[in-house]
């Protein structure tokens, strides 16, 4: 990555992996909890689903297996970005700034967030963050195979 443009890119494809790994996991999590509700019923012989019901829920668990394989492929790829975001920003130079992109891109707080963090003004904040995109050499950092 070459450009200030090709880093910001980079960061922004991060933080949308980040977020639709956050997506599917909160599907996941609803669908097991349907499922959880289900399940002690099955066991002890009670019918709690039969004619299109049982449809339903074998297509629960399909969804529930095809949902777990997604997320599984969505954190491998967002782990191997932050990985290569961690590095970046560990050779950075100032503390502060190390500070402000931890915040920002690795616990995904908002400018106002990391103001009242850092106890900093908001348009140094993002001068600071314009400057620090420049200084990133994520091209030095090779992607995670």
């Amino acid at each position: 990555m070459n450009s200030r443009a090709e880093t910001l890119e980079f960061l922004r494809s991060y933080q949308t992996q980040l977020h639709e790994a956050r997506l599917v996991s909160e599907q996941l999590r609803e669908l097991e909890a349907v499922i959880t509700r289900i399940t002690p019923y099955l066991g002890q012989g009670v019918q709690v689903v039969r004619g299109p019901n049982l449809h339903k829920l074998e297509q629960s668990v399909e969804r529930l297996e095809a949902l777990r394989g997604e997320l599984a492929q969505k954190l491998d790829a967002a782990a191997k970005a932050q990985a290569r975001v961690v590095v970046a920003i560990e050779l950075l130079e100032d503390e502060r700034t190390r500070q402000m992109m931890r915040a920002r891109y690795l616990l995904n707080k908002t400018w106002p967030d990391i103001s009242r963090m850092l106890d900093t003004d908001e348009r140094w904040l993002r001068r600071q963050h314009e400057r620090a995109l420049k200084c990133l050499s994520l091209q030095n950092i090779a992607p995670a195979a």
